[in-house]
């Protein structure tokens, strides 16, 4: 083995020990901070920018090495397979960048934001570059193969309709009729006959200054309300218009995540078929896994609803997305180098 061939073997080394190593940080750090104390409605936002450099690193990290494998002319996969998918990892981590602003500096409604638009971008370049890498390959699978692609893309296509549009649905119904039914009975116990007097009986105003003793809920709940309404920094004024010509879109914005993410699923399955057992699996299967890890991500998200809150354990699996990403890329760039190199001597 060649010096040369020694250094980029480390290299790919060195960059699989930092993604494992930044995977594990991760998934320690929102074990160890990311617990809601009892009665607390919101993590603190120390803990909260700390998360969002560790996803945003990682989706950085896997652009960086994505490019750089396409700026190289012996990749395997094709140059312009690997430039799709460091646009799209570049995308995502700008998608975060404003989700971050949106949500916990500004204290806007992150539902929809400025960050869906580069979230949509990062999608659309990662179909493409998954597409291009499994086009040009001659696909052919036996039946079985064809059937472990369509059970896992229908589970997929099923999970993503139910958890973004049949649970919340449903749980919406049927918490609206007892609560119909708690207010009706509420007012009729409340309204007094028709035939009878009322006596009106004079109403106690309290007093301003609480009793002896007595402790003050309210004021410490609004204000903990407007924290975390508020967040860090006051909003711009363009970001408060935005967010309020955004609101309108919510609606497709979920429906453009649910086609999205069925897409990419299906297309992994099937670069995960396709790719298993072949000369330069290893880094496609790499790339089929970060799919399915923000297929999970997002699912969660939309498992969530209403009652999200930033910070939950389950974003871990964004980070691993991109950590995955990158070392697809890292093992792609060193296989492509030593079979280049061992061509040439064989020749």
């Amino acid at each position: 083995m060649t010096q040369s061939s020694k250094a980029f073997q480390a290299n790919s080394q060195s960059t699989l020990v930092l993604c494992l190593g930044w995977g594990v940080l991760s998934v320690l750090f929102f074990l160890l901070f990311g617990a809601l104390a009892p009665g607390e409605a919101a993590r603190p936002g120390w803990f909260l920018v700390s998360i969002t450099f560790l996803e945003i690193f990682a989706f950085l990290l896997a652009s960086y090495l994505c490019i750089r494998n396409s700026g190289s002319s012996q990749i395997i996969s094709g140059r312009t397979v690997w430039l799709a998918l460091g646009l799209a990892m570049l995308a995502y981590a700008a998608g975060n960048v404003f989700f971050f602003l949106w949500g916990t500096v500004w204290g806007l409604d992150p539902s929809v934001s400025l960050g869906d638009g580069f979230y949509f971008i990062s999608y659309i370049a990662m179909a493409i570059g998954m597409l291009l890498a499994a086009l040009p390959r001659r696909i052919d699978l036996t039946i079985p193969q064809w059937i472990m692609i369509f059970a896992i893309g229908s589970v997929g296509v099923i999970l993503a309709c139910v958890l973004n549009y049949g649970l919340p649905s449903a749980s919406a119904q049927l918490g609206a009729q007892p609560a119909i039914a708690a207010e009706y009975d509420v007012i009729s116990q409340a309204a007094p006959p028709a035939e009878t007097e009322s006596v009106v009986e004079p109403i106690e105003v309290p007093s301003s200054e609480p009793a002896e003793g007595e402790a003050i809920a309210a004021p410490v709940s609004e204000d903990a309300a407007e924290e975390v309404v508020a967040g860090l920094l006051p909003a711009p004024a363009w970001a408060q218009s935005l967010d309020t010509a955004l609101e309108k879109f919510s609606d497709p914005v979920v429906l453009m995540y649910v086609i999205a993410d069925c897409f990419l699923v299906v297309i992994a399955a099937a670069l995960l078929v396709a790719f298993w057992g072949g000369r330069f699996s290893q880094s496609w299967k790499l790339i089929a896994i970060a799919t399915f890890c923000l297929y999970i991500a997002d699912m969660a998200f939309a498992a969530s609803g209403d009652n999200y809150t930033e910070g939950a354990l389950w974003e871990v699996f964004w980070t691993f997305s991109a950590l995955f990403f990158a070392a697809g890329a890292a093992i792609e760039y060193n296989v492509s180098k030593r079979s280049r190199r061992g061509s040439r001597r064989r020749a």
